[in-house]
């Protein structure tokens, strides 16, 4: 009889995203977007939710039995959610709805992973009648079961019925509690040989001799390796008044460029449309009133999926520094000469010993990872999907007008935010001669309401004569 395959652990990054959902901070959830030219196609969306269940978005969470395992990741086990809606979105409000959609509660843990909802989008007539003129698609998905990467890959898989990443089955009875114990044992010894890095550190720094290494065993299949876990969780903050937070969202635009334009734009100042945009956004942190005059620290999610890879986020993070001058002379040359070192350098190891393992962090119950220094939300996040593949843009069917892709953190108050530092989390999207720049405005403070990011974002366009369409 042939081995199961191994379980499939939670990695430090899914562990953190899933305790969001059920601790003081604000869930993490990615959201995709298509605007359609003319109404869904019910028929398509019902195939393509089936095509998603199949696949590594389904999941849910198995409990460990064993205090210091990590949590299996198992095929969910629930019907798709779809919700195909009868009430037509009007044009001016399409934005709304797809934040609206964003808000809606998601739970990991019990296998309600991801949702697909959609509605046509009408214009008012000049006769007082509305005429539909298009459709609205949305696809939310909790940050803990997919990054970018890997919602690219679902989708890609379920709209091509290409085969799915299949999530194992849950192991059960004493073999699964053997594995349990066995990666429990893993852990303790990732979190042994970080004690005994951190003493030698330390007796360096004496000068004194240094302990010896004993070698600790981690049973094959089982540890894995803790990466670096993407888009840096929100620290939950201490509660702010009352008043900064009745009726208060984080703020979000999405706007359409011309693709064309904006290459142009890029290669006029020696760069390229991802270099253009990681000079937009940091451009953009300057006009929110932050850092003036001084360099603009910009993160860079960097995919390390490979093929049939079934982890939920592989992510890792480049950053580069931008100088104000730089900005304020669109040098997309010295922004493009950065990025590429900054890429360059993901995945080399840290100098030093880390000040805590993730092992033990994942180890630890939630009251007590609830109590360490979270880190803070990055001042600049810039998502740059490029073209993604046909499967992707075009899986609700239809003739698709644009995509846009964000992540959105749910409910999250003006006191979270501003405790975490505030910042602009963008993603661009380009599909066929269209280019979506979306922005969530983390920034309670600099950029309290929809309208100014609006006015910021829109100046930033202007000013690299990009035309923008806002949603």
């Amino acid at each position: 009889m042939p081995n199961p395959p191994p379980a499939l652990r939670l990695q430090f990054a899914d562990d953190m995203f899933l305790r969001r959902h059920d601790g003081e901070a604000s869930p993490a959830v990615n959201q995709v977007l298509w605007r359609l030219d003319g109404p869904y196609d019910a028929d398509r969306l019902r195939d393509l939710a089936g095509g998603i269940a199949a696949g590594a978005l389904h999941r849910r969470v198995v409990r460990a039995r064993v205090p210091g395992a990590r949590h299996r990741w198992a095929p969910a086990g629930t019907l798709p959610v779809l919700d195909l809606q009868t009430a037509a979105v009007p044009e001016s409000s399409v934005g709304a709805w797809g934040q609206a959609q964003a808000d809606l509660p998601l739970d990991p843990a019990r296998g309600r992973s991801w949702r697909l909802a959609a509605a046509d989008v009408v214009a008012a007539g000049a006769d007082g009648g509305s005429t539909v003129v298009g459709g609205i698609v949305s696809l939310t998905c909790a940050h803990a079961v997919a990054d970018g990467a890997a919602l690219i890959d679902a989708l890609v898989r379920a709209a091509t019925h290409a085969d799915p990443i299949v999530v194992p089955a849950p192991g059960r009875g004493t073999r699964a509690l053997l594995a349990d114990a066995a990666d429990a044992a893993g852990q303790a010894a990732a979190v042994a040989r970080w004690a005994q890095a951190r003493a030698r550190q330390a007796a360096r720094e004496r000068g004194a001799p240094a302990p010896p290494v004993e070698q600790s065993p981690v049973p094959a299949g089982e540890a894995g390796e803790a990466g670096e876990g993407g888009d840096a969780p929100v620290s939950a903050g201490p509660a702010g008044s009352p008043a900064d937070d009745v009726g208060w969202r984080a703020p979000v635009l999405h706007v359409e460029l011309p693709a064309d334009r904006v290459a142009r734009a890029a290669a006029e100042h020696g760069g390229t449309p991802n270099t253009w945009f990681v000079a937009f956004l940091a451009r953009l942190v300057h006009a929110t009133g932050r850092f003036p005059g001084e360099p603009v620290p910009v993160a860079l999610p960097v995919s390390t999926r490979g093929a049939e890879d079934p982890r939920a986020n592989s992510t890792k993070i480049a950053r580069v520094t931008v100088p104000a001058d730089v900005l304020a002379a669109r040098d997309l040359g010295w922004v493009r000469a950065a990025a590429k070192e900054a890429y360059t350098a993901v995945g080399r190891p840290e100098p030093g010993v880390a000040p805590v393992p993730l092992e033990l962090v994942q180890m630890l119950p939630d009251p007590v990872v609830s109590r360490l220094p979270q880190p803070p939300v990055a001042a600049a996040l810039a998502s740059n999907l490029g073209a993604p593949p046909d499967g992707y843009t075009q899986a609700p069917g239809g003739v698709v007008r644009a995509v846009a892709t964000l992540s959105h953190y749910q409910g999250a108050s003006a006191a979270e935010l501003r405790a975490a530092g505030g910042g602009l989390v963008a993603f661009c999207t380009t599909s066929g001669r269209t280019t979506t720049l979306s922005v969530a405005a983390l920034d309670p403070d600099r950029v309290p309401d929809a309208e100014t990011l609006r006015r910021l974002v829109l100046a930033e366009t202007a000013g690299w004569q990009i035309p923008a369409v806002p949603w």
